[in-house]
């Protein structure tokens, strides 16, 4: 059974998703033709495309999102590093989804940066933030995983 919190963040990051994209699209018709694409570690912009590059990166962002979302959801398709047994099935089925929804706010804490940064020219700090959060939730998943799989 999914727990309250896993279902807040699960929602919180869903809408967070379709909110940046609603605000990318928005922005897009008043945008320049040419925009920054991609900024150094300082925050400044080192590359530059075409403006639709952000339809792009709306488009990746929000299926990216509904993917994790929906997996999240459906932890008993996803791949595991143990055997699924009766005993450990739901424990480990929790976890997983548990870890889906955690990776879910990572990468919308990482979009939010990547707007913020393309739009206001400030968003490193919060980029950072959405990678370490991807990354430690996808290590202290792992890890719970593991703790799940053992019997006891």
């Amino acid at each position: 059974m999914t727990g309250p919190v896993t279902r807040v963040l699960r929602i919180a990051s869903l809408l967070g998703i379709v909110a940046l994209t609603a605000y990318v699209l928005v922005r897009y018709p008043a945008l320049p033709d040419v925009v920054p694409t991609h900024f150094d570690f300082r925050g400044q912009p080192d590359d530059f495309g075409s403006r639709s590059s952000l339809l792009w990166l709306a488009g990746g962002g929000l299926a990216l999102g509904l993917l994790t979302a929906w997996l999240s959801t459906k932890p008993d398709v996803l791949n595991y590093p143990g055997e699924i047994t009766e005993a450990n099935a739901q424990r480990i089925y929790r976890e997983g989804e548990r870890m889906m929804v955690w990776v879910l706010a990572g990468l919308t804490v990482v979009y939010l940066g990547i707007c913020l940064q393309t739009f206001a020219g400030a968003g490193s700090a919060v980029l950072v933030v959405g990678l370490v959060v991807l990354m430690g939730s996808t290590l202290a998943g792992l890890i719970r995983l593991s703790i799940a799989d053992s019997p006891g």
